[in-house]
C-alpha cells in the first residue's frame, strides 16, 4: 500500500522501474489509437502512472512520471516544439498525473472510486490549453476543439483501466 515517506530501496526501485516500463510499453501501443496532427492521443498509458501514485504514493508517482518524460524524449515518443511546449505539454501534465495519489479514493459500497483521475485530467487539459495558447498561438475555440476530445477519451480509458487493475494490484503490491 501507499507509503507516507519517500524511501529508495531495492523493492521501491524495482516497482518504480516496472511502472515506468509499463507506461513506456503502453505509450507505444497508443500509436494504434487516433492521433491529433501535432501530437495528442488517447494516452491510456497514463494509467501506469496513476496506479504507481495510488499504490506507492504521490512522490513515487511524481518521480516515475518525470523519468517517463525523459524516456519519451530519448525514445522519440515526444516532440520538441520549444521550451514552453516542453513545460506545458510534457513536464507539467505528467507531473500532475504523477501526484494523483494526493487525492484520496472515495469508497462507495466497498468500491474505491478514483475521483482524482477526473481532477488531474482537467488540470492536464488546462496545461495543454496553456501550451496551445502560448507555444502555438492557438485561439481558445480551436484549442478546445483540439485538446478536449483526446483528453476526455484518455480520462475515460484511464478511469476504466484503473477500476479494473487497482483492486487486483492493491492485493499484491506491498511497499
Amino acid at each position: 500500500m501507499k507509503k507516507s515517506k519517500f524511501e529508495i530501496n531495492t523493492k521501491t526501485m524495482a516497482y518504480m522501474a516496472i511502472f515506468a516500463a509499463l507506461q513506456i510499453v503502453l505509450e507505444y501501443l497508443t500509436q494504434f489509437t487516433p492521433q491529433m496532427p501535432r501530437g495528442g492521443n488517447v494516452a491510456f498509458s497514463l494509467v501506469a502512472l496513476m496506479l504507481c501514485s495510488y499504490l506507492m504514493g504521490p512522490i513515487y508517482g511524481l518521480v516515475v512520471s518525470l523519468v517517463c518524460v525523459g524516456l519519451h524524449f530519448v525514445l522519440g515518443l515526444a516532440t520538441f516544439y520549444g521550451a514552453l511546449s516542453v513545460i506545458f505539454d510534457y513536464l507539467l501534465p505528467m507531473a500532475i498525473v504523477g501526484v494523483v495519489g494526493i487525492i484520496p479514493l472515495v469508497k462507495v459500497n466497498k468500491v474505491e472510486i478514483p475521483i482524482g483521475i477526473i481532477i488531474v485530467m482537467v488540470l492536464k487539459t488546462i496545461s495543454h490549453l496553456i501550451a496551445g495558447w502560448y507555444a502555438f498561438a492557438t485561439p481558445l475555440p480551436a484549442n478546445l476543439s483540439y485538446n478536449l476530445p483526446y483528453n476526455i477519451a484518455t480520462m475515460v480509458a484511464c478511469f476504466i483501466l484503473f477500476m479494473i487493475l487497482y483492486p487486483r494490484l492493491k492485493r499484491v503490491i506491498r511497499i
